[in-house]
Order: structure tokens, then sequence, then C-alpha cells
């Protein structure tokens, strides 16, 4: 709004204004009304004369002709301030007498110089007497797309009629008005200064009108541009005036008012969390139509100020908004409930959709939505003054702190309100939700955050309904601060091992590759969980020290299956951030020729820690990756909300179903249609279809005759050492 105020106040976007008001008015195009004639003083003219300019008294028979032909008035656009030959202007002064008031002379108000000075240009005494005189000033704007004509000026003492007014015999109270441009200057009648002067026109051509005598030779010094129209002479200018001036008196509201709607308009889009698209598209078509109509009754409107107050305000609106909240669907991101400020005396609660990778496989990324918004009613129907946010596959909001019994009791309650299905156009998934909740007041609201979606996933794996995480001790909290520093050392002293858990063909029963996976035991924590040091490192951009680590341990101790089985496969976790590291492709490069190693016998699976959807780095860096051989996988399908257009957008080789939903495919249908569902999505964009947490014989089965091609979990071989996996490797993955 204040951008908007100061174009409007210093006139700053003028060219542009000027710009469409000139469309407007070649939109609006339309003839003369054929009462006034021009006669032109054109180069044939002066060739036919002889001279630069008609002498007086050829302008005085002239007007004889004129009048004798009917003529109502007949209008000079000349000064006539100096004396040529006497005869002549005798001539020419007992015309003027002859025909009086009926003979108008242009001339000019006083006018300051740039030396501080003033002057104005007015005919000479001799002609004054019996000619009325008419103001011929004017204000044209920059770049001469738009001009402003008075209707009256002050001139010799006295309010002399503009020559506009006088032609549409208009009284004038001194105003400026803006020329409209919709007349077409080549509608109005031209009659040639010579022919009217030999007697060669029809009388019909001057009978009862008003005749302009004008300079129109292409070395004439008041020929001006006409805005999209050319040049023409200036008289041209006067008579479009008195055309505007005919239509009615002229109004101009200025860029006020336009711009007053629009910071109404701009207010009502800040109310609402998603900016209304069509309440912007309704504005930017009215700025745009409004004053094309308002122009048809003399009214004029600037509307450039609003215009720009309008789409700056809809940009960074929609790019907050698109900051802030999760698509269309009104629900919060993560990041901006976790900067917020309300933690003390409330709360977080976390309800996380266990299935919600396998629901966004099989619906359009407009149906998720839909199922989001659906989802994010109900939770607001248990607390209509809530803000909630969405993260992955987890809602997260503050709620008053109460007593534990209600909490406990509204935990129930919400769980129960998502054990019903979700009707989204043809689909209706049922929905399996866990629920965590975090109590501990003292802490900042982003660790309360994630401990709360911690809660939910702990829940979701221990088959409970929720679980709350409690205060947690000074030390633990210091021990995250300290986590990084003291892995970094870990790491520099080599007291960080690799396991590697067998990958198994599901047709063969034979191992075909391992994963390799990091594992950190503290002297006094004792073993620490591989994706809290993650999640950690990724919040603190120091991911990259751990991947290559791992990368480095792992090809060493692969190198060793690879000399024995030149088929196998070594896959490596990589974080969504690596890929926007613009060095990891060459630091790959480098560790895989320290080791010899094939790059076409390299998984990196990509874990979606972070969103990288049309992210041209990652894009880059998995096109490098692809050239050099290396296979990619998405890993935990299942836990993110990977859609279709998602896996289709990223070049995988393999994409990994999580344990989450393969677990329960022995004895749950819906577990086993929706798993079926996703290996044939898979397939059907040429992926290999990779199970994770296989834990039975059953469940390997039923993979298999689904089609699923490998597998891995407890069932086939909890992580060993390299060492213990090639002593098992001879026997086949069934027997391990």
């Amino acid at each position: 709004m204040l951008i908007g105020l100061v174009i409007g106040f210093i006139d700053l976007a003028l060219p542009v204004e000027d710009s469409f008001r000139a469309v407007r008015g070649a939109l609006r195009s339309q003839p003369a009304d054929q009462q006034v004639v021009v006669v032109a003083i054109e180069d044939r003219t002066l060739n036919a004369l002889g001279s630069d300019e008609p002498s007086r008294s050829a302008d005085a028979q002239l007007l004889d002709r004129l009048f004798a032909q009917g003529a109502e008035r007949v209008f000079f656009a000349r000064a006539y301030a100096d004396l040529t030959e006497p005869r002549h202007d005798a001539e020419f002064a007992r015309a003027l007498d002859r025909y009086g008031s009926r003979v108008f002379l242009g001339a000019t108000p006083e006018i300051e110089q740039a030396d501080g000075s003033s002057s104005s240009i007015v005919p000479h005494e001799r002609f004054r007497s019996s000619a009325r005189i008419v103001s011929m000033y004017g204000e044209v704007a920059p770049f001469k797309l738009s001009f402003r004509l008075p209707t009256s000026s002050f001139i010799l003492g006295e309010d002399r009629p503009s020559f506009s007014a006088a032609l549409a015999r208009v009284d004038g109270d001194g105003s400026f008005y803006r020329v409209d441009f919709a007349t077409d200057p080549t509608t109005v009648p031209v009659i040639s200064y010579i022919d009217a002067l030999a007697g060669r026109t029809s009388v019909e051509a001057v009978r009862g009108k008003d005749v302009v005598i004008a300079p129109a030779s292409r070395g004439a010094r008041d020929m001006h541009a006409l805005p999209l129209r050319g040049d023409a002479p200036l008289a041209y200018f006067h008579i479009i005036g008195a055309e505007t001036l005919k239509r009615g008196s002229p109004i101009d509201l200025g860029w006020f008012p336009a711009f007053l709607v629009i910071c109404g308009v701009v207010f009502r889009l800040s109310k609402r969390a998603i900016p209304a698209e069509s309440l912007v598209l309704l504005s930017g078509v009215g700025l745009a139509v409004i004053p094309l109509v308002l122009d048809f009754i003399s009214v004029s409107v600037d509307v450039v100020p609003a215009a720009v107050c309008l789409a700056i305000a809809a940009f960074r609106l929609y790019r907050l908004a698109n900051n802030t909240y999760r698509g269309a669907t009104g629900l919060r991101r993560i990041e901006t409930l976790q900067g917020s400020q309300l933690a003390e005396g409330m709360d977080v609660l976390a309800l996380k959709i266990r299935n919600f990778a396998t629901i966004s496989a099989i619906l359009s990324p407009q149906e998720i939505d839909q199922l989001l918004i659906k989802a994010h009613t109900m939770l607001r129907a248990t607390d209509s003054s809530a803000e909630f946010a969405f993260h992955k596959d987890t809602f997260v909001w503050t709620r008053s702190t109460t007593l534990p019994t209600d909490l406990v009791e509204h935990a129930q309650g919400l769980h129960a309100l998502f054990r019903t299905s979700i009707t989204v156009g043809s689909q209706a998934p049922d929905i399996a939700s866990s629920i965590g909740i975090d109590s501990n007041y003292n802490a900042k609201l982003r660790e309360r955050t994630e401990n709360a979606m911690q809660c939910a996933e702990d829940a979701a794996r221990a088959g409970r309904v929720f679980l709350v995480s409690e205060s947690r001790v000074a030390d633990d909290i210091a021990w995250r601060g300290q986590i990084l520093s003291e892995l970094e050392t870990a790491l520099r002293n080599d007291e960080v091992g690799v396991a590697f858990q067998p990958k198994v063909s599901l047709a063969t029963g034979l191992v075909v590759g391992a994963e390799a996976l990091l594992r950190w035991t503290h002297p006094t924590r004792g073993d620490i969980a591989p994706d809290k040091v993650v999640a950690i490192a990724e919040e603190h951009g120091r991911v990259g020290m751990i991947t290559f680590y791992v990368l480095n341990r792992a090809l060493v101790q692969a190198r060793k299956a690879l000399d024995r089985y030149p088929e196998f496969r070594i896959s490596i976790n990589i974080s969504a951030l690596d890929l926007r590291d613009r060095m990891f492709v060459p630091q790959l490069e480098q560790i895989i020729a320290a080791h010899r190693f094939p790059a076409a016998n390299i998984i990196l699976e990509i874990t979606e820690t972070a969103p990288i959807e049309n992210d041209d780095a990652v894009s880059r860096t998995m096109g490098d990756l692809k050239r050099m051989g290396v296979k990619l996988s998405v890993d935990d399908f299942g836990m993110g909300h990977a859609s279709l257009e998602y896996l289709r957008w990223i070049p995988a080789d393999e994409v990994k179903i999580d344990r989450s939903f393969v677990t329960g495919i022995e004895t749950s249908e819906a577990d086993r249609a929706l798993v079926g569902s996703a290996i044939q999505m898979i397939h059907s964009l040429g992926r290999t279809a990779v199970a994770e947490g296989v834990e039975t014989l059953g469940v390997s089965k039923i993979l298999r005759e689904m089609g699923c091609e490998e597998a891995q979990g407890y069932y086939f071989s909890r992580p060993l050492p390299m060492d213990a996996l090639l002593a098992q490797m001879p026997k086949g993955a069934a027997a391990a």
C-alpha cells in the first residue's frame, strides 16, 4: 500500500497510465462529428504560393471565400503576432472587421521561461479589435502520451476561452481536462488551403461548419505525435479536445478512488489463510475494464497505483501463504508453528496418519488435498480455536492444558474420530492413526513438536492409541545440543561402525545385496538410534559427514563381497539435503575411484526428510548420478507423502515399501490391498519393488505372490558385520 501511495503521489507511473489510456482510446475509436473542417496549409499549397506561408491578403481572400460558402466560424491556428507587408496586413484587417466575432485568432498566456522571465504570444494590436482571441496553450505529459488543455486562459488581461472550448461552444472556467484520443483524426474533414482559395471546393464541404486553418506541411514546427496515431498538426489536438468536451464535461477522478478500493481488497485478502484467487482475478479484471467503461461517460480514473498495490500484495500474500500453509488446505507448515511463541500452558498434540503414503499413492494430488481438508475440518470440530499444522504425514497443533484424565479422553476421542473412512471422489480410504502428546511446558515449542511427533511415531510402532512425552531431564536437553560434536569425535576416532542387512531375491531366496546401516554405541548412553542422529545432523546442516563416512566404510567392506559375487549391490542411505550439495557428486566420484568400486553396483537410497519435488538443484544432482551409473532408490515409501507424481519425478531404479504397512499384510485385508496396489504402481513406473520389515515366512510368501522382487527384514537376517554376512551367503538368504 505504501508503494502504491508513493507511486500515486509523485505520478511515478504516469507514462504507464497514459499508455493504458491511449490503448483504451484506440479501443473506443470513433469518427469525428464532421462539424469541424480543417483547411490545411500543406506542402502543395506552399509550393503553389511560392512562399513559406500564405500572405495576409490570401488569408483575407480565403475568409471571404469561406463565409461566402456558408462557413459558420473560422479559427486560425496562428497568432498573427507580427506585421508583414502593409498592403497585405490592411486587407487582412479589413476582412477581420467585416466578419468580427466569427473569426478567432490563436494566442498563448504568459509562460514562465527557464531563466525566470515570462512571455506570451498574442495577435498584433492591429488585429485584436475585431477578431476574438482563443488560447492555444496546452500541457504535454512525459513521452507525449497524453495532453491536458485548459477550458480558458488569462490573456491580455481577460479570461479567454481555449481553442477547444470555443470550438465546442463550452464556457470555460480555467480548469484543465485531459484530451480523450478516442476520436479518429483521419475522420476529420480536410481541405487544401490552395483549393479552398481557388474555389475548387464544394459549398457543402463548409456550409454550417466551423473551419480551422492550420499549418500542416512536413516542415511545420507545430507537428506533434498523437498517441498511437502518428504525427498531426497541433490544431488536431484542439479539435479532438473539442470532441472531448462535446461528449460531456470530463471528470477526472485521479488515482485515489481505485487505490482505496484495492486497499479494501488487499485487507480482505490478508484476512484469509489462502488469498482468494477469484477475488484477485476479479479485481485485476475490474482495473482493466472499469476505466474503459467509465471512458464512455467522460469519467477518467487512474489505476496503475492500485494495480501495483494489488500485484505486490497478491504476490507477497501468495508467497506468505505458500511458506505458511500447505497448498490450498489451510494447514500450516510445521516451521511456522514451531516459530510461534504459544508454548506456555499448552499441550502439543500430533496425530499421525500411519498409512498416509499408501493413501497418497492411490489418490491424485488434488484428492490428497481434499482428504487433508476434510481431516482438518474434523479436527477443527474438536478445537475450533487451534491452528493446525501438517508435516509429512502428521497433524500437529497446540491445545490449552487440561487434566490428565481429560487429555486421555481427548486422545481416545481423536482416535475414534479417525477410525471411519474419509470419502474423496470415488475413493474412501480407511485412516490408521496414532497420537503423540507433549506436556513438557519448560521446553521450546520446536522441541515439543518434535517430541509429540516422535511419540506419535512410537505409538504407531508399539500398536498403541497414544503416547505422552513427559518432561525430559536437563542432561537429555544438553545431550541433544552436544550430540553432533561427540559424533564427530567418534567418527574421527573410528568408533562408529557399519552393519549390513541383506536384501534377498524373493524369487530365488538368495542374497543379492545389502543395506549399510550406521551403528554408534556411546560409552555412557549405549546404542544411539541412527534416525535421531541423522535428524539432528540435518537440522544443523552436518549430514554430509555421516553420509560420506558410511559410504567409505561400506565400500571398503562391500569390496569383499564384490570380489566373490560380482552382482552384489551395496545400498547406502543419503539425505535429501545431500542432493542439494553441489559438491556431493564430485566427492562421490572421488570415493568410488579411490575404492575402484563399480558405480552400477551402488544404490543410493533417498529418504524424504525434506521436500525435493521440482527442486532444480536436486534434479541436476540426480541426473549426474544417473549418468555416472549409480542406481537410485526411494526409501521408506509409506512414511512420507510420496505420491505417484513424486515417484515419477525421481529417476529411481527401485522403491522400498516401508515396514509400517508391510508387517500387517498377513492379518489385514486392507493392508494387503494397499501393498498390492503399491507394488502394481511401482511396476507401472518400471521400478523394482523392495519390501522392508519382513519378519515372517507368511509375509514373505504373500509378497512373492504379489510380484515383489526383493525384501529385507529380521525373517532373513538382522544387520550383520560383512564377514558374518559373507559366511552365510553361500547357504542362501532363506537359511540365514
